[in-house]
């Protein structure tokens, strides 16, 4: 695929902004949740505060996922850097993957909400919003903007 050097330019500064912040968020929140795991009580103290609500640290798996993600944006970045185009590829199937995660978390927080609210089980009665909080969603709407503008180029290329 041939792309404008311009257009490049705005993709590896995508990736190397979108993978940082997954791979951070990533590993802030497997730190967290190692530490929710071995019982240490400063850690209980941060899932009461605002690096509680942005992390999820009770959320492990999800930490993998983060890193996961990140880690597909910055070998993409990698490849890009060296010259060969295949690296967007990478760039885009970050995108995609993390528009998944998000979509799927956002629909977990939904369902929850509408069992709570709406059906009034007695198991969830306290549920917040901040429960099913991740930072999967937050970053996906990173990866939405990504990939509105650039999803003329997910269609158009080269087979």
């Amino acid at each position: 695929m041939k792309d404008d050097p311009g257009k490049l330019r705005e993709k590896i500064l995508f990736a190397v902004f979108a993978g940082f912040l997954y791979v951070l968020a990533g590993s802030i929140q497997f730190v967290l949740s190692i530490g929710v795991m071995l019982d240490i009580s400063s850690v209980h103290s941060l899932e009461n505060s605002a690096l509680g609500f942005l992390f999820a640290p009770s959320d492990f798996m999800g930490s993998l996922v983060l890193v996961l993600i990140g880690s597909i944006f910055l070998y993409g970045l990698m490849e890009l850097r060296n010259g060969l185009n295949e690296g967007i590829a990478y760039v885009y199937v970050g995108i995609l993957i993390s528009l998944l995660f998000a979509t799927v978390y956002t629909l977990v927080m939904a369902g929850n909400w509408v069992e709570s609210y709406l059906l009034n089980d007695p198991k969830i009665t306290g549920w917040s919003f901040s429960d099913d909080f991740r930072p999967a969603i937050y970053l996906g709407i990173l990866s939405l903007c990504g990939y509105i503008l650039w999803k003329k180029d997910f269609r158009n290329m080269d087979k």
